[in-house]
């Protein structure tokens, strides 16, 4: 009985591994788009203001 896990458990968890994947994403991203912009890629493609 006390090894179960509540729905609440489960629901908290899968949005704590979701949260955790889109932080990853993100300061994954940050370097990659300062270095495309810092060689121009950016500007090529027309998404430097």
């Amino acid at each position: 009985m006390a090894d179960e896990i509540s729905f609440g458990n489960k629901l908290i968890v899968g949005f704590l591994r979701i949260m955790v994947f889109v932080l990853i994403v993100i300061l994954i991203a940050i370097p990659i788009l300062i270095a495309l912009d810092f060689l121009g890629v950016l500007d090529a493609i027309g998404l430097s203001s």
